[in-house]
């Protein structure tokens, strides 16, 4: 017979013993939130300048409305406010903050100083027709295109999210032991394995465990040269009881919880 014993992070002492003393990283909550009309991506909101502007004014009309004019940083954030613009208005043209008005050919991008600029331009783009410095994006093809400033337009403007932090409970592993509550460490469950890689012990597993989509329960065994190999599993010893095995080598399972 066996039965599982949860051990909070900071009070795995033999375990810790055995495999290491790499401890899991804490990773605070967060909840974040935007002002009405304002939409959440990641921790800033984003939005359209409700009237069309110059580039130069909508960089103030985004600063009287709290905020500053835009300059998306990844793929995923101008998807994002692609489709945020698109909503408001499906053949949008909205400016960003990025221009080439100091050198031509040079864009700098605002909040992006000190490195090459995030520019995903359309194609054949820039081409400074009729002498066009400052950036825009287009419904047409959700990507930059380069517009005469003077041209007035919507804007898309940002601002940091009201983020909290959340209390956290402590992360705690369930260890298999025997009828004497001494940990088993030739016991494991078998056949059930998502991935496997090398590990600093039991805490670094079982934080890959928390984050990994469909892990349910993780193994730690050891290799000839003294490896630990975290293995990661879609089912847990009580779900499948039969695969619950012992090993002839050293193999240590365990469930990882939250509280």
């Amino acid at each position: 017979m066996y039965s599982l014993k949860c051990f909070a992070v900071l009070a795995i002492t033999y375990v810790i013993t055995v495999l290491g003393s790499h401890i899991c990283p804490s990773e605070p909550a967060v909840k974040c939130s935007c002002p009405p009309q304002w939409q959440l991506w990641q921790n800033g909101c984003h939005r359209l300048t409700p009237s069309w502007h110059s580039w130069d004014d909508a960089k103030e009309a985004c600063q009287d409305m709290g905020g500053k004019m835009a300059a998306p940083r990844s793929l995923e954030e101008l998807k994002f406010i692609a489709e945020m613009a698109r909503k408001v208005d499906s053949q949008y043209r909205a400016w960003i903050a990025c221009n080439d008005k100091e050198v031509e050919g040079t864009w700098e991008c605002d909040g992006q100083e000190g490195g090459e600029p995030f520019l995903v331009w359309n194609g054949g783009e820039p081409d400074n027709w009729m002498d066009q410095d400052c950036a825009q994006i287009t419904a047409q093809y959700d990507r930059m295109d380069d517009a005469g400033c003077y041209v007035e337009k919507l804007a898309f403007c940002v601002r940091k999210a009201d983020c909290t932090h959340l209390p956290i409970q402590p992360r705690q592993y369930c260890l298999s032991t025997d009828t004497h509550g001494r940990i088993l460490n030739s016991t494991c469950l078998l056949d059930h394995s998502i991935r496997e890689f090398i590990t600093q012990g039991v805490a670094a597993c079982g934080s890959a465990c928390a984050k990994e989509p469909g892990c349910r329960s993780f193994n730690i065994k050891k290799t000839e040269d003294g490896k630990k190999i975290c293995q990661l599993n879609n089912s847990t010893s009580s779900e499948d009881n039969d695969k619950f095995q012992t090993t002839y080598y050293f193999c240590m399972y365990s469930e990882v919880c939250f509280g």
